[in-house]
């Protein structure tokens, strides 16, 4: 009997263990999963809580990203998910002084014209294999997106077979996206039983980045040993000799900034396929709606083609960035599709110890999330007439508007009205880049074409859905008619190939 209890003793006590683990884990799950979000969806508390509240880095951190965090095994090593530290600054200081500086974008013009030639060329192909010229624009655009992008990060001559495998990983990474919050509430090793197909999924699109990015990061560190390349410099030259503070281990504040160290290949990695897939997919997306709100009002695409034929010579090739910056109808347009259609479905912020968040009169606790929503922020009837109307004179002083910057609109000037970048010390720094790429893109496929919609299940939807971004739900198709051609003598004459 002595022998019996004896052996049955450290089984009992694995027994226990394992009982009293099943309970903690639960209890942190459950914890997890009925824990309330807050969200803020009047513009007054949004600016209060956003631009004024984050002074000194106050409610500056985002919740940790299921998405950085799996990817990068852990580690924050990007710009969207790293916690506001010396560490995001020196990255953020380094993207937004660097290819992302107002003064220097134009260096990468010769790129975006060889995009937009490549982006006509491709939808002039579909008109000629297409009788009636329909053609699928989503998948150009994004296709023709990315690739710049690509060039902007590693420079120009990267294979066109290598960036569609890019694109394609990247597509997996963004339909992905949302099914990943749910890996974040679970310890690791339960996600990885009860999810171990997107685990394993996401893993092996890691290694995929891995394989494709890496050997272009190397490629570069070749050439920006040797002076005269004679090309714009590629935002992951600016990373490679750029030293951050190093965080690791335990150090006070003063010999953190003090002790720097390289950037690891992992972390090269995290960020490039940051600023290429943020820089693709908010604009495709947004260049779609753009577009679509056009293609359901056709006078508004005389309207553009009007101010551009009396801003840009009949002879010109393209629509330069330099015109598109004067184009103020067009321009406003853009602005109210970012209003109606912002790109990112919310901006969320973690309250973390020591911030002082008040919502509707109730202090939130520390780990609370706190999502404001850009899409039902911009359509506040307080602010705007006919808050749910495509209405572009809105943004026009001369129709009895007010021309804004999106800076302005985000608050910085006293009052929030619309933040589709997000606003605060955390604003996206790529949004004058997209803010480029939106009006240089649309003035250019409008003078290029005249868009139509097509008819029954291929019309125009312009139902959201909302994912990782804002996406329309069913992909931009139109009927396209050439409008240009050199010396614009084949206006409004169908491509023939």
């Amino acid at each position: 009997m002595q022998e019996t209890l004896t052996m049955l003793l450290p089984l009992t006590l694995l027994l226990v263990a394992m009982v009293v683990r099943l309970y903690t884990v639960t209890s942190a799950i459950a914890r997890t999963l009925l824990r309330r979000n807050v969200v803020v969806s009047d513009l007054v508390t949004a600016h209060r809580l956003l631009v004024r509240g984050s002074s000194g880095g106050a409610f500056s951190n985002r919740p940790p990203s299921a998405l950085a965090s799996l990817l990068s095994r852990g580690r924050y090593e990007n710009l969207n998910s790293a916690p506001y530290g010396p560490f995001w600054r020196a990255m953020r200081r380094n993207l937004t002084s660097g290819v992302l500086h107002p003064m220097r974008l134009h260096r990468y013009a010769v790129a975006r014209s060889q995009a937009l030639r490549g982006l006509v060329a491709d939808l002039c192909q579909q008109c000629g294999s297409s009788p009636d010229g329909l053609v699928l624009a989503a998948e150009s655009i994004r296709s023709t997106l990315f690739g710049l992008l690509v060039a902007m990060c590693f420079g120009n001559g990267v294979h066109a077979g290598l960036v569609r495998v890019m694109v394609h990983a990247q597509n997996e990474i963004v339909q992905l996206a949302p099914h990943t919050s749910i890996l974040m509430k679970l310890p690791g090793a339960v996600a990885k039983i009860i999810y171990r197909q997107r685990w394993s999924r996401l893993v092996t699109l890691r290694r995929q980045q891995e394989e494709t990015y890496l050997p272009l990061i190397d490629a570069r560190r070749v050439r920006h040993r040797h002076s005269g390349i004679g090309e714009p410099p590629a935002y992951v030259d600016t990373l490679i000799d750029l030293r951050v503070p190093d965080e690791h281990g335990h150090v006070s504040s003063v010999d953190m900034r003090r002790r720097k160290r390289r950037l690891t290949d992992g972390e090269l990695v995290g960020l490039c396929s940051e600023f290429v897939g943020a820089g693709t997919d908010t604009v495709a997306a947004e260049l779609q709606w753009i577009m679509a709100n056009l293609v359901k009002r056709p006078d508004m695409q005389d309207a553009i083609r009007r101010e551009i034929d009396a801003a840009v010579d009949a002879d010109a090739q393209e629509v330069s960035e330099e015109a598109v910056g004067k184009l103020e109808y067009l321009n406003a347009i853009v602005m109210e599709s970012l209003r109606l259609h912002p790109p990112v479905s919310a901006v969320s912020r973690q309250v973390k110890e020591g911030d002082d968040v008040v919502v509707h009169g109730r202090r939130v606790p520390p780990g609370t999330v706190v999502a404001f929503p850009p899409n039902r922020l911009a359509r506040d009837g307080k602010v705007w007439a006919d808050p749910d109307e495509f209405k572009p004179e809105r943004f026009l002083d001369s129709d009895g508007g007010k021309s804004m910057s999106l800076l302005a609109a985000a608050g910085s000037a006293g009052e929030m009205r619309m933040m589709p970048f997000g606003a605060g010390r955390r604003m996206c720094p790529g949004m004058r880049l997209a803010i480029l790429h939106l009006g240089y893109f649309t003035a250019n496929l409008v003078r290029e074409f005249e868009w139509r919609e097509a008819e029954g299940e291929l019309a125009v939807d312009l139902q959201p859905h909302f994912g990782f971004f804002t996406v329309m739900k069913r992909p931009l198709r139109a009927h396209l008619v050439r409008c240009f051609a050199e010396g614009r003598q084949n206006r409004n004459v169908h491509y023939q190939s």
